[in-house]
């Protein structure tokens, strides 16, 4: 594709800005064509199942919420979480807002 433009020099000029190569070649560098690869498209054989899924689904205590922020030092890592849901030791807890430290 092609830009015409106009430069503070009153005089039009010509800009290409890419777009489509006619063929499946692109110029690398030094000039040398090379060959694209084209890959298939994502299609429903490419989904995993379900059942795949559910191993790490498999814990005692779970913690789903939203970050604020999240800082690390080192190995100490300071969490600041916000809306979330607690599974711990078998009874679900509620919260707006916590704060967290962990050491890995």
């Amino acid at each position: 594709a092609v830009v015409s433009t106009q430069s503070t020099g009153d005089t039009d000029e010509d800009i290409d800005v890419g777009g489509e190569r006619p063929n499946a070649l692109d110029s690398g560098a030094g000039g040398v064509d090379i060959p694209i690869e084209e890959e298939d498209p994502l299609n429903s054989e490419d989904d995993e199942s379900d059942e795949d899924g559910e191993e790490h689904l498999k814990t005692d205590n779970v913690i789903v919420c939203l970050f604020d922020k999240v800082t690390r030092s080192k190995n100490k890592w300071k969490l600041y979480l916000k809306d979330g849901v607690m599974h711990i030791s078998g009874k679900d807890h509620v919260f707006q807002k916590a704060t967290g430290d962990g050491e890995f």
